[in-house]
């Protein structure tokens, strides 16, 4: 395996779950994830002589930027409107289908670092200690930030409780 294949392997998963955490939009996140990789090969002599965490740092940048290009480009052209207009309803007949759109419009309710947090931890499986160093932030902050994170997505999602259960 060269270097490149592993650095992507080691920080492909992150980049995608981030970027589907900003986007909110699968199909977008993984062009964007595609875009950013391109990116590294082609300045990989530059990004291969960083340090991990500065490594992860720059992709995350770069995957930021590129995600808010893309969302400039459809301001123009608002996703709302198609869901008004009945498009896509086929793909939420299911409970999970619609589940997994009321999670995803529950994380679109946090703020950007907030939604990060939350992916990193919940999808990505990473520490507080992990996260605190990708973003920054002391570990207790961290613990505290992902607990109201937690009491806002479960009163967000309070209809998927049991009845007389929490999420």
């Amino acid at each position: 395996m060269n270097d490149f294949e592993s650095f992507y392997r080691g920080n492909v998963q992150l980049v995608h779950a981030l970027a589907v955490a900003r986007l909110g939009d699968r199909w977008q996140a993984e062009d964007v994830v595609q875009e950013t990789f391109l990116r590294a090969w082609q300045h990989f002599d530059v990004v291969s002589a960083a340090e991990p965490p500065a490594q992860r740092a720059w992709l995350l940048r770069t995957m930021r930027n590129l995600a808010t290009d893309l969302w400039r480009r459809q301001a123009a052209f608002p996703v709302e409107a198609l869901r008004e207009s009945g498009h896509g309803r086929d793909a939420c007949a299911t409970a999970g289908a619609e589940l997994r759109m009321d999670m995803m419009n529950a994380l679109m309710e946090l703020g950007e670092a907030d939604r990060e947090m939350v992916v990193m931890r919940y999808l990505e499986d990473m520490t507080s200690r992990e996260i605190g160093e990708a973003m920054n932030l002391p570990e207790g902050t961290v613990r505290r930030r992902l607990a109201e994170c937690r009491r806002v997505l479960a009163t967000s999602l309070s209809q998927w409780a049991p009845t007389g259960g929490v999420l």
